[in-house]
């Protein structure tokens, strides 16, 4: 150990000490730092860095080396060979290249430090062969414990610097990282250099191919100016490259790939921030939530692509109407959210809504097609409902569900008890999972009958559900959450068996209907689905009916036609439920073949008072008897709308004035039903009709 230190002490001049230091020590830095992009990079970029690190730890490596040696006093002459001089460096990139190279295979243990070990030969390789490389009027002489000594160290030191990088415990290990792979070329030179002592010969000459120390500074500066500037080009590309690759990626991570709105993360990010400045400013906002209706209908009709072209349409028209103080966000699929910045009050909030109500309405040009669409927007106010941003889209979007439950297209703003009503869904979503399993579904059946000879002709099939602690809940209150979660797939089938089990039993024979929702129907197996049922249960496919309402037909056309035809083509009828209620119920008799149309409920308990209801139910009447499709009236109450649908010509008739509806298991026998029919036309021949009666259904 002396003797190294007296080494450094007399042999080296302070300035080119400090410069091959400085040189080296910014080597292993890069070195370190390339590295480090070694293990997140894959493909070219991945050999890339690699590369660049080798050549920055060889650079270092030799660096120090030479720039060290070229003042280094052990003797008054002394040169260097060329060809040694560029063979110490080869040997200096291709010893780190490998030592790297080992050390990025994690999977095989230690090889980590048995890189780092290789390194630290690779340092002493390259230091004894450019040892070789220095030309001297003399003979060298080497103290081998020494030279050992400098081999140890070095591959001890090397080992530790990649330990360290790659096993951190701290997060300064990429500069203690650096400092050891300095500290393992510092200990190889000057122990190295200390093992080498220059005997003087006189009269030896020194050979060709010789470089003296001046051309060997010039050299090595250049070369290391040059490397150096390589490596650093290399690296701030990459860091370039990474930087872009960063923003293209937070764009994306912020941006919805289709529209290129902002998605929900940006407007989490950006509105927040600006509502935190209207809290302290007293300002008001608005947030809208924008639920666009029929939009399914048109995936399922148009397909897909039509569907994303609706939405970058819509988007951009939005888009090129808003202020500076407004901003759109895509939602989740088809449902976007508006913000407004500076609303003074609601009503404000609401010219903005009806702004983007009457965009929306626009139509759009896709592949030969006019797509018209309407929106349900609803609206929450900033701070009155609420001045946290999430809770402000929740409590927009209840609105905006509001608006859509009750027909669409319309716009409706947040009020208290929305929540409470949603959370009372959401319970008896969370029930509805186990009333199957729990057998709390309950079949009941109401009669349907002529409306000249008053004859039983079929059973609707109803269905209630026995809550255990609620009682009794009709369809009307849980079908549709049912419908939105899915599980009417299940409720579905359930009813379909239990109406065919319990119709196979009655006396008379006569049908059974059963409702199909419009996610039944959108399943290509479901006529698959009834042909199994009525082979279980053994009842005729003549007696059964499938009833569909105009919205699942108009959701899903091609599927519902097929459906329709198979459904026939078995033997099962199948009619046209809620007649009149729809926009198109002229065009869907046109284009399906319905066994029967139901006027809904709605028509037929007004008779009395809508003169229009009554021209709806003629006209319902002359289509049937035009397709030849017989027409029942639902929700019959009294013998004065049974008079009109009589006189209008309606085949069939159902509602409480024949009978409200019952248990399936309670149907009457034939001998019962008969008793019934008689009593019913005994009552309704012992009521008469009064002037004023007649005068309010005349036409």
């Amino acid at each position: 150990m002396f003797t190294v230190l007296s080494s450094i002490a007399t042999e080296y001049h302070v300035l080119s000490l400090a410069a091959a230091s400085l040189v080296g020590f910014a080597g292993c830095l890069f070195t370190i730092k390339l590295y480090s992009r070694v293990n997140s990079e894959t493909g070219s970029r991945r050999h890339l860095s690699l590369f660049l690190a080798s050549i920055a730890c060889a650079s270092a490596i030799w660096g120090t080396h030479f720039i060290a040696m070229i003042d280094h006093d052990a003797t008054a002459q002394h040169t260097f060979n060329a060809e040694l001089t560029i063979l110490s460096f080869i040997v200096a990139i291709l010893m780190s290249g490998l030592g790297l190279f080992l050390a990025t295979l994690r999977g095989i243990p230690l090889f980590i430090e048995l890189g780092g070990l290789v390194i630290g030969l690779g340092i002493a390789a390259m230091h004894y062969i450019g040892m070789a490389a220095i030309i001297m009027p003399g003979v060298k002489s080497w103290d081998l414990s020494l030279v050992a000594s400098s081999i140890a160290f070095g591959g001890l030191l090397g080992a530790l610097a990649l330990n360290r990088f790659a096993r951190p415990y701290s997060r300064y290990c990429n500069v203690g990282a650096s400092i050891c792979l300095m500290a393992a070329i510092l200990c190889v030179h000057f122990i190295g250099t200390a093992a080498v002592t220059f005997i003087p010969v006189s009269g030896m000459e020194i050979g060709p191919s010789v470089l003296d120390k001046y051309t060997l500074l010039t050299t090595v500066a250049l070369a290391l100016g040059v490397l150096m500037l390589v490596v650093a080009a290399g690296h701030a590309i990459d860091a370039q490259g990474t930087r872009a690759a960063t923003e293209k990626y937070r764009y994306f991570a912020l941006h919805d790939p289709i529209t290129g709105l902002p998605n929900r993360q940006y407007l989490s990010e950006m509105i927040s921030a600006q509502l935190v400045e209207k809290e302290a400013s007293g300002d008001q906002a608005a947030v809208l939530f924008i639920s666009l209706d029929q939009f399914k209908a048109i995936n399922d009709l148009h397909g897909y692509g039509a569907g994303d072209e609706v939405l970058s349409a819509v988007s951009a028209n939005i888009l090129g109407d808003l202020a500076e103080d407004e901003l759109l966000a895509r939602f989740n699929g088809d449902e976007f959210v508006a913000f407004k910045g500076n609303v003074p009050n609601l009503n404000a909030a609401m010219l903005f809504a009806y702004k983007i109500r009457d965009i929306v309405m626009q139509p759009i040009h896709w592949n030969n097609y006019t797509l018209n669409l309407h929106a349900s927007i609803g609206i929450a106010m900033f701070p009155d409902d609420s001045n946290d941003l999430d809770t402000l889209v929740l409590r927009a979007a209840l609105a905006a569900k509001r608006a859509k439950r009750i027909g669409g297209h319309q716009i409706k703003t947040y009020v208290d008890g929305m929540e409470e009503a949603n959370r009372r869904q959401a319970v008896i979503a969370a029930d509805l999972k186990s009333v199957i399993s729990d057998d709390q579904l309950r079949l009941y059946v109401q009669p349907q009958n002529d409306a000249r000879t008053l004859e039983l002709t079929g059973y609707e099939a109803l269905l209630r559900w026995e809550h255990p602690e609620k009682g009794l809940i009709g369809a009307a209150d849980f079908i549709p959450i049912a419908e939105r979660t899915g599980q009417i797939l299940d409720i579905g089938q359930w009813v379909l068996e239990a109406a065919c089990q319990h119709a196979v039993s009655w006396d008379p024979a006569i049908p059974v209907s059963v409702n199909a929702s419009p996610l039944q129907l959108s399943r290509s197996n479901y006529p698959a689905i009834v042909s199994q049922i009525l082979i279980e249960t053994g009842l005729p496919a003549q007696r059964l009916e499938i009833e569909l309402t105009e919205s699942s037909i108009i959701e899903d056309h091609d599927r519902v036609l097929q459906a329709i035809k198979a459904l026939r083509d078995m033997g099962v009828r199948v009619s046209m439920d809620d007649f009149g209620t729809g926009y198109s119920s002229l065009n869907t008799l046109q284009n399906f073949p319905f066994d029967k149309i139901k006027v809904d409920r709605v028509f037929t308990q007004s008779i009395e008072t809508d003169p229009r209801s009554r021209a709806i139910i003629r006209s319902a009447v002359l289509l049937g008897h035009s397709f030849k499709i017989p027409v029942l009236a639902e929700g019959v109450e009294n013998k004065i709308q049974l008079d009109f649908l009589t006189e209008a010509g309606c085949a069939q008739v159902q509602g409480f004035l024949f009978g409200r509806p019952i248990p399936a298991s309670d149907v009457p026998s034939n001998v019962e039903q008969a008793l019934l029919t008689e009593e019913l036309r005994t009552n309704l021949a012992g009521s008469r009709q009064t002037g004023r009666d007649k005068q309010r259904v005349a036409s």
